[in-house]
């Protein structure tokens, strides 16, 4: 199953702000440097239909073994997830990652380094724990770098080999290989080979790695009878030579138009479903695919039939696939897609349920709160009947006691209370509430005070509300800024209701005057002092005249570290203008802050202010990295934890020339 993430939870900002997540990964074409590495051959395993290699990434001052996932449609270089990428440091003058096993060597650029902006690597990880011996699923290759090198995959020995394309031409090919196609083609960051359908028509399939299911266009389906005609094949050819396609694996019919990650002209897509029937061999710059067959035919009749019900929107059909099929590799997805199918349809919970089974049944204990999970969120975003969330939910937390990663737990557990308290059951939110404040995450334990206010307020226990009001508000930079509107509302609404000598009265209207108000684009960004890594005061004052981008970071924030090189890039486009970038650390210590520079050349003002100082709530600094953009006379003009097209027009557009 496609792992859903709450999208449309209120808490997604939370858990964005305490992750550091929300930064772009810095795009595409690797540059082209001359030593990427001798590559090499390593053991290649199938984790849930993507390639991963055992590998270790080093520099002169980090190390750490992982598994890596080769994606070929990949459009980053090298992904390292956020929680990894923090740790990674550099030796001095030190430019490159390297990529190592006994017989296996890459290096990749700084630049060419950015976080993971998906949850494949966790979810890997989670899932085969146990398999790996505990060691994660921390990174990603992808095109921009394979794209140097001859890969050769060979699913029948289990073996991955990267060579210099240079180094491979298709007469070696042609002297190993059954058979081998030329006249590939590079579109964009995608490789193209050229196949053949029906009567020697060429069409063109994409080269894909990280997917099981091979795919072709329902238009060329259509226009060849496939599958319903016995003649309608599409086959790879080298003039003399054919190797059927439709015959080595089923083909899933989907409509390229409206997938964004396929370009208009091209027909099929590889999937593993294809791939793992042969050794292989791939050379986009020398223009060659070679092929041995190593299996008779990986086509299954039950990849068919689960085409054929997705291909119809059928959920009676998806009922008796499953039904049929109990135990298929495509069980999962079929329930995802069925479930889908059934909020469209309006189907009863318990109909619902029931097929929700047949994927619990399929997936190990240990991963099945999180299974769920991805249905609450479905069922969110759908809007769908509130009984049928709470139904799943209350499903999914019956397995956090065996979960993986039952980190998930506190968030399950608060929308519960919410879709309860917005039935009006008060009860039952607020059990769900009060679980929620127990071994959760320390950072959320305000928003846990703030949902337990509202439940007292309801009952009319003014004391207990206007209490979890107030403690709600004392950690406010990682309360939501709806919240914090919310908690001051309430705080006023209730304390006519309380004995006016109440000493918590007082203590809260002290309190209240530090609460920091959201900055508006518009508005003046409040000015402040801080210290420079020299310790010289500064003020905001000291800028104007000038067009600020302000990045608010720290050191250990992985996203914020992944920002860098397009910070340094914007600062080196605008060079010579009115334009300046003023980096602000969050971190404890400033000599944390200067050791690192010692290793990062980032050459313009930097201050240090510390986890804790007002700047946070002067500015309203809710997660990092802050990237802020400040005009000539100090009107703040974006806001954002991403650097943005809009942004950089945004300076473009308010430069002056010196």
């Amino acid at each position: 199953m496609t792992r859903s993430s709450f999208k449309s939870l209120w808490w997604l900002p939370l858990v964005a702000m305490l992750s550091c997540m929300g930064v772009q990964a810095q795009n595409g074409n690797s540059a082209a440097t001359p030593e990427h590495g001798i590559g090499g051959a390593v053991p290649m395993s199938i984790y849930s239909d993507n390639i991963a290699m055992k590998l270790r990434l080093e520099t002169e001052r980090w190390r750490k073994d992982t598994y890596v996932v080769i994606d070929y449609a990949q459009t980053n270089a090298f992904e390292i997830q956020a929680c990894v990428l923090g740790t990674l440091r550099f030796g001095e003058n030190e430019n490159t990652l390297k990529v190592l096993a006994e017989n296996f060597h890459i290096e990749v650029s700084k630049e060419d380094i950015s976080v993971a902006p998906d949850l494949l690597c966790n979810t890997l990880t989670a899932e085969y724990a146990e398999e790996n011996n505990q060691i994660d699923v921390a990174a990603k290759i992808g095109w921009p770098i394979l794209k140097h090198y001859s890969l050769r995959l060979n699913f029948d020995t289990q073996e991955l080999v990267l060579t210099p394309s240079e180094e491979r031409s298709a007469e070696d090919a042609r002297a190993e290989f059954e058979l081998v196609i030329n006249d590939l083609q590079q579109v964009g960051d995608q490789v193209w080979v050229p196949v053949f359908a029906a009567e020697d028509d060429r069409v063109y399939m994409q080269f894909d790695t990280a997917t099981y299911h091979t795919r072709i266009d329902q238009d060329l389906a259509s226009n060849i009878s496939y599958p319903s005609e016995e003649g309608a094949t599409v086959y790879f050819s080298d003039g003399e030579t054919k190797r059927p396609i439709t015959d080595m694996a089923a083909l899933m019919r989907i409509d390229f138009q409206s997938d964004d990650r396929i370009n208009a002209g091209q027909r099929l897509a590889t999937g593993l479903s294809l791939l793992t029937g042969y050794d292989l061999e791939i050379n986009p710059k020398e223009g060659y695919l070679a092929l041995t067959q190593v299996t008779n035919s990986n086509y299954r009749t039950q990849d068919e039939e689960f085409y054929a019900a997705l291909e119809a929107n059928d959920r009676h059909a998806l009922d008796a696939f499953l039904a049929t099929h109990p135990a298929d590799r495509n069980v999962e997805e079929a329930v995802e897609n069925r479930f889908v199918l059934g909020l469209e349809a309006g189907d009863e919970v318990d109909v619902q349920m029931a097929a929700l089974e047949k994927g619990v049944d399929v997936t190990d204990k240990g991963e099945r709160f999180r299974y769920l999970n991805g249905f609450v969120g479905l069922a969110a975003q759908a809007q769908a009947d509130p009984n049928l969330t709470i139904a799943v939910g209350e499903r999914s937390l019956e397995f956090v006691g065996v979960s993986n990663n039952p980190a998930d737990r506190q968030q399950i557990q608060m929308y519960m209370g919410d879709l309860y308290f917005e039935q009006g059951d008060v009860k039952q939110a607020t059990r769900y509430y009060m679980s929620a404040g127990f071994n959760g995450d320390p950072r959320a334990e305000n928003v846990v005070k703030f949902k337990l206010a509202t439940v007292y307020e309801k009952q009319e226990r003014w004391g207990r509300a206007y209490a979890n009001y107030a403690r709600a508000l004392k950690e406010q930079m990682t309360l939501p800024p709806d919240m914090v509107a919310n908690a001051q509302e309430g705080l006023t609404r209730i304390r006519p209701h309380l004995d006016p000598h109440d000493p918590l009265i007082e203590e809260v209207e002290n309190m209240r005057k530090y609460v920091s108000v959201a900055v508006k684009i518009g508005d003046a960004l409040p000015d402040v002092t801080a210290k420079t890594l020299e310790g010289v005061e500064q003020s905001l004052e000291d800028f104007k005249g000038k067009v600020v981008l302000i990045d608010v970071w720290a050191t250990w924030c992985g996203p914020c570290i992944a920002g860098l090189p397009k910070l340094r890039e914007i600062a080196e486009k605008f060079e010579g203008t009115n334009f300046t970038v003023l980096s602000v650390s969050a971190d404890d210590k400033v000599e944390t802050v200067k050791e690192f520079l010692e290793d990062e050349e980032l050459p313009w003002d930097h201050w240090h202010i510390g986890a804790t100082s007002e700047t946070h709530q002067k500015w309203n600094i809710r997660g990092y990295p802050t990237y802020m953009l400040v005009g000539q006379d100090g009107t703040l003009l974006a806001r954002g934890h991403a650097l943005t097209e809009e942004m950089i027009e945004q300076i473009q557009q308010n430069l002056i020339q010196i």
